[in-house]
Formats: C-alpha cells, structure tokens, sequence
C-alpha cells in the first residue's frame, strides 16, 4: 500500500516554498502560438531577450514557474496558472526546458490539455498528480522516465501516448486513471513499476465474457470472470490480480516467463489454471489464498515455488511438481487442507519451514534422496499422515518439523543426522517406536513430547544431552537407558511419564533438572550416580510410588519441593556424614509430605521435620 497522503503533503509542502510560486495569476494565458499556414498548435522557444524564436512573440508570464540547472538547462518548478490548456516551451531564458520537477502541476484541478516539448527528457514523481481534469496527454520521444505517481489520481485522463524513448515508468504512475481506456506502451520500456497501473478498470476490456490484459500490474473490477492475457505478455507482475474475486479461471500465454509475488492472491473464485512451460518461477504468495483452487500444473521449466505460493488452497486435492523444482518455499503449501498425497522429485534439496504445515487430509508423502534440510514445521499438524522415511541424505531436521502429525505411527531417522531438533516429534500420540541413530549428540526441547504411544526409546551413546521437556508427558513410556555420555538432564525432560517404573541415571550426569521427573507416578526406584553434585526443584516432585532414595555424598544443593509429594517414600539414605548432609543447600520444603521421618547418614540419622 503506497503512502498516498505523504506524497500529497509533500507535493504540497513543495509548491509552497517555491521561490514567486504563490497562486497569484498575472496572465491566464497558455502560451500556445497557432501557425497561421498549418493552424496547428506549436510550443514556443524563447531566447534571453524573451522573445520567441518561432514566432517572435514576447514571453507571457502564464503561471510557469522555471528552475536553472547546472547543465544550463531548465525545469519547470511549478505551475501558478489557471488555464484548461498549458503548452510548455521548448527554450526558456535561451535554454532548453528539459524536466517537469516533483509535484510541478500537483492538483491543477483546472487543467484539461498539456503539451510537452521534445526537448523535456524526463518526467518526475507527482509532476501530475491528482490532475482531476486532464483528459488526454501525449509523451514525447525526447522522454526517457516517467516518475512514480507522475499521474495518479488523474481521474478523467482517457488516453495517453508514451514516447518511444521511455525506458521506465514508476510506481504508481498512473495509479486511479480510472477512465484511461487507451495507452500505447512502446518496446523501449524496460520496467513498470509495482501499481504503475492499479485502478485503471477500464483497460481491461471485456468482450462476451473474456477480458484481455497487458503486461502490466492491473486491478480487476468485479465483473471479470474469465481472463486471456495478449500473446505478447511477457510477466505477471506483482499484485496483478490480487483480490480478484470474482475471478474463475484465467489461460497464461506461452510468452509468460514469470508470475510475481501475490499475482492470484485472494482470488477465492479461481477454480483451475495451467502455467504455461515459459514460466520458470511461481513468486511468494502467487496463489495465496486461492481458496476455490482444485488443481493446478506446473511445467517442468519451473525450477522454484515461492514462499507461500498456494497458501491455505484448501480445495487443491493433488499437486505434481516437476523435476526442474530445486527448493520449496517456506509455507508453499500451508493449510493446504484437501491434500492427500504429494510426490516430491529428486531435484529438490530443500523443503522450507511450515511448508506442508496443516495439510490435514495428507496421508503420505516420499521425500527424494536428494534433499538436505527439512525445515521448522515442514510437515507440523498433518493429522492423516501415518508413515515416513527420512533419506539419508537429510543432514538436518527442522524445530517442530512433524509436531502434532497424531497418526504418525513410525518413522525412520538416517545416520546423516546429529541431533533431533525442538520439537521435532512432539505430539505425535500414535508413534510407538523410534529409532535414535548413533550419530545424534543431542535431544532438543519438547523433541518427543507427549508421545503418548511410545512403550521404549533407546538413547545412543553418543547423545550428550537431553532438552528441556523432551520426553515429557509420554505417558506409555515403561523404561528408558540414558547413556553414560549424557552429562546433563535438562528440565522436564521425563516429567509425567506416568509408566515409568525405573530408571538409572548415568554417572556423567552431575545435575538433574527442575521438575526433570516430577509427576513419574509409577516410579518405583531410581539410581543417582555419585557424579551428580544438584538435583534441582521439584526435580522428582509428585512421584508418588517411589519408596526409597540413595543421595550420593557429592551432592551440594537440593531444591525447593525437589521430593515434594513423594507419598510413599519411607527411606532416605545420604552416603555421606551427618556434617557433610547439614552443609547442603536445602530448598524449603525439599521434602514436604515425605513420610520419612530422617535421613540415614554413613555415621548416623537427621531428623527430619516434613
């Protein structure tokens, strides 16, 4: 959305501090000289004496106000004047008027007609700008550029002419000519800014029923249904038919090479459309929202799909993506709720984050050998997949990346991968087994999570560390061998694992953390090593089936709550002396609600007062 109101306050701020550009009139006349042979119209040059060197004419002061340039040229700095009809001259004061500065005739509400000479080569930002009047103008050859908002707002201009030198027409240049039914634009163009024609309705013109466009970027009024781009379009740009909703189907010329960001967005009529073997890129949100959208081909020249290209297409049942595709977009196919299946080919080595995230009814799904990465939430919340291979080639795992894909009842991990990311699993309440490869190091956050399924996991040797919560609330889990690299059990890790009935904890483990184990009701016994020096809060809090616990004397801190609830624990043994179990940090109420009435110690008992 262009920033319309400060272009209007700053055309005005503009022409108001113009040298002499007040909105006194000396003389309303337009400047125009008519040759009495040819009775044509022509423009004046006026030299240093201010007479015309066509016509011999004195300069009328007619509301034009000129600027001198460093290369001894002028620009027309601001029109004063209240004529219907304008003529610039070609030469001011002896020298060439060769510019129309920013905001020069901005809200001449008067003006119907202007003349540009051949020697003005460019056109500047808001020169035009809510001219309301302006009905028709003709662009020279000398013109190289054409300015952003040069004629937005110019409501009532119908037909315009563009010189063939014109190489750039800028944004919004002619944004809200909603009564322009003609323009000429030559080869010489080169780029046409994002809006450059927005709002121009009456461009598209229907005939029974099909609507032709150029290549241009257009707003589509509601009555367009069907449309047929030229022969001769060579892109779709940006927005091109964004909000388009009563759009049903549209045929893509093969003179199309690429279809810009957010093309088809929001076009929730848009039913089928075929891309054309010219295309090689589908722009980010090119079909967003295209809600009504059951099936769609993609040509094997496109070699990538934009970031949410078909964004929440949730009437799209089956989608094939050609060999040439190299990389999926972060959400391509996000809340793509209809897809049931979906081959991915060899020639993608990347899948982006939540790109298949939400696609409910997808059921299967093969990922190549050729893919390196999987993204954070790549397949997140698809409740109908069951089974998935991931190739070896897979070197990383995204966080999240099949969280809450519940029917997800097995699934293999390749050697090629060295840690198990945020979140990986979590929720998937249907996986009763998994295999961790020997070359994972670490267990990130919440990785299997609420796995309400899985019975046993075996944890390699070469895992050094287990996240925050990662096996937290898997509620079928009986037992777990944490191996001897572990050196730290992050919080949560195993809490409400409610089937756990034993566990050992290596000895290169020296903390366990907050709530690590709280909630094991089934937890019957459990060995600290003698290398852990803390157990943190409520480390083994609510565990209410343990009866007995060994302290090792290298501990230093026991926290807050950290056997709290540990309803039947009748027996606490510290291997260490009465004086070295005095000198640990003791939380409040370490042991609240512990039955055990004392700590048994190498060289007596601490009475405890629970």
């Amino acid at each position: 959305m262009k920033k319309r109101f400060w272009m209007l306050l700053l055309c005005l701020l503009i022409c108001a501090t113009v040298v002499g550009c007040s909105k006194e009139t000396t003389n309303d006349d337009d400047g125009v000289v008519t040759d009495d042979q040819s009775n044509k119209a022509h423009s004046h040059a006026y030299g240093i004496d201010d007479k015309c060197e066509i016509c011999g004419e004195s300069y009328p002061d007619f509301g034009l106000e000129f600027e001198i340039q460093s290369d001894m040229t002028y620009k027309v700095e601001c029109y004063i004047g209240t004529s219907e009809k304008v003529n610039i001259p070609v030469k001011y004061k002896g020298f060439p008027v060769t510019s129309i500065g920013f905001g020069a005739f901005f809200e001449c509400s008067n003006l119907t007609s202007i003349t540009i000479p051949e020697s003005v080569i460019s056109i500047s930002n808001s020169a035009f700008m809510d001219c309301s009047s302006l009905t028709s103008i003709t662009i020279p050859n000398s013109v190289t550029s054409i300015g952003d908002f040069a004629f937005d707002g110019c409501s009532s201009l119908t037909s315009i002419t563009i010189g063939n030198k014109v190489t750039s027409i800028g944004d919004s240049a002619f944004d809200g000519c909603s009564s322009l039914t003609s323009i000429t634009i030559p080869n010489s163009v080169t780029n046409i800014g994002n809006d450059a024609f927005s709002g121009c309705t009456k461009l598209i013109q229907t005939e029974n029923g099909v609507s032709y466009v150029d290549k241009w970027v257009i707003d589509c009024d509601e009555s367009v249904t069907t449309v047929t781009l030229r022969d001769d379009t060579v892109g779709i740009g940006d927005d091109a038919f964004e909000s388009c909703s009563s759009l049903t189907s549209i045929t893509i010329p093969n003179s199309v090479t690429s279809i810009g960001d957010d093309a088809f967005e929001s076009c929730s009529s848009l039913t089928s459309i075929t891309i054309p073997n010219s295309v090689t890129s589908i722009g980010d949100d090119a079909f967003f929202l295209c809600r009504s959208l059951t099936s769609i081909t993609i040509p094997d020249s496109v070699t990538s799909i934009g970031d949410s290209a078909f964004y929440e297409c949730s009437s799209l049942t089956s989608i094939t993506i050609p060999n040439s595709v190299t990389s999926i977009g972060d959400s391509a196919f996000f809340q793509c709720s209809g897809l049931t299946s979906i081959t991915i080919p060899n020639s993608v080595t990347s899948i982006g984050d939540d790109a298949f995230c939400l696609c409910r009814s997808l059921t299967s799904i093969t990922i190549p050998d050729s893919v390196t990465s999987i993204g954070d939430d790549a397949f997140s919340f698809c409740n109908s997949l069951t089974s998935i291979t991931i190739p070896g080639s897979v070197t990383s795992i995204g966080d999240d990346a099949f969280s809450m894909c519940i029917s997800l009842t097995s699934i293999t991990i390749p050697n090629s991968i060295t840690s198990i990311s945020s979140g990986a699993f979590s929720g998937c309440e249907n996986l009763t087994s998994i295999m961790i490869p020997n070359g994972v190091t670490s267990i990130g956050d919440d990785a299997f999570s609420f796995c309400n399924s899985l019975t046993s996991i075996t944890i390699p040797g070469s895992v050094t560390s287990i996240g925050y919560a990662a096996f937290s609330g898997c509620t079928s889990l009986t037992n777990i061998t944490i191996p001897n690299s572990v050196t730290s059990i992050n919080e949560y890790a195993f809490s409400d694992c409610t089937s756990l009935t034993s566990i050992t904890i290596p000895n290169g483990v020296t903390s366990i953390g907050y709530s690590a184990f709280s909630g094991c009701t089934s937890l019957t016994s459990i060995t600290i090593p003698n290398s852990v020096t803390s157990i943190d809060s409520q480390a083994f809090y609510g565990c209410s089936s343990l009866t007995s616990i060994r302290i090792p004397n290298d501990v230093t801190s026991i926290g807050s709550q950290a056997f709290g609830d540990c309803s039947s624990l009748t027996s606490i043994t510290f291997q260490g002396t009465v004086a070295e179990w005095n000198a640990i940090t003791q939380g409040n109420y370490w042991d609240s609600n512990v039955p055990a009435t004392n700590v048994v110690c190498s060289n007596g008992n601490v009475s405890l007062e629970n």
